[in-house]
């Protein structure tokens, strides 16, 4: 005779499922749309000039596949390409200011919609946005042929996990993270404490742990953080320069929150950046 199981069984194995179910590493529709705020573009993007440089519309596969957008600028004098990996929202055309500053740096730049993003086709996710970032690599090092000792990885916010993520991956002259969280799983459990009950191996992968990454080898860095912002707050920013291992430079920026450089200190901004990229000749 078939006996039914006990009810504390059929319990255990009920909140069991529904842990996995709604681990980070799984539950894509709930955790989506916490993660990235895509904008679409309405109309068919036009990239503006900036600093007197022509804006180049470019289209470009990601490494799986989807057809990616991005504005691209040569600045004829430059001596880097910045490959520049943006934050969870909006799309490039809302960071115009900040690709002027980084021109008037003296650098050329390469900023892209990661899938779902703009013109860029699929929905994100964190494994696609990595995937995305070695698309725009090797948009710029095999189909515009640019040096990759001359590639300098831009990451804001979400991007700079992305930007380290790249550096595990392909050469490159430098690293410059902006705004940056030391991991995602860290600033998850910031925003939602209860995440906390999740260990590693169930959030995505890759894992955007950028601590970690720094703890190895890796390339010169600059790290820029507003010392006001709220949404990743600055002891991010202090953690990933203490686990840096190499040549790295940390700089706070007074008056910053989290995504208004251009506004509060465009000059000082500037300024860094332009150091850093001579320092590197």
């Amino acid at each position: 005779m078939v006996t039914a199981p006990p009810i504390v069984l059929i319990l255990l194995v009920l909140v069991v499922t529904l842990y996995l179910v709604c681990a980070p590493r799984f539950d894509t529709f709930l955790y989506r749309p916490l993660l990235f705020h895509p904008w679409r573009l309405a109309d068919e993007p036009v990239a503006p000039p900036l600093c007197g440089i022509a804006g180049e519309n470019v289209y470009f596969p990601s490494a799986n596949g989807k057809l990616l957008n991005g504005w691209f600028y040569n600045n004829p004098n430059a001596k880097y390409t910045i490959l520049f990996s943006h934050g969870n929202g909006g799309n490039v055309s809302v960071r115009t200011d900040l690709v002027q500053l980084l021109l008037q740096s003296g650098a050329s730049v390469l900023i892209y919609d990661y899938e779902g993003y703009g013109e860029s086709v699929g929905l994100p996710s964190v494994e696609g946005i990595c995937q995305d970032g070695v698309g725009a690599y090797k948009f710029l090092t095999n189909i515009r042929a640019v040096p990759a000792n001359t590639i300098v990885f831009y990451g804001e916010s979400l991007g700079a996990g992305v930007s380290a993520y790249l550096t595990t991956k392909f050469e490159c002259k430098a690293l410059i993270l902006q705004s940056g969280f030391a991991s995602l799983k860290r600033i998850a459990c910031e925003i939602f404490p209860l995440l906390q009950i999740y260990p590693d191996w169930l959030y995505p992968a890759p894992s955007l742990d950028t601590a970690s990454i720094l703890a190895n080898k890796h390339p010169p860095l600059l790290v820029l953080h507003g010392a006001k912002d709220i949404l990743i707050p600055y002891a991010h920013a202090q953690f990933l320069f203490d686990h840096a291992v190499g040549p790295k430079k940390l700089v706070a920026l007074p008056e910053t929150g989290h995504a208004n450089i251009f506004s509060s200190a465009p000059q000082a901004y500037t300024a860094e950046i332009k150091s850093f990229l001579t320092s590197l000749t």
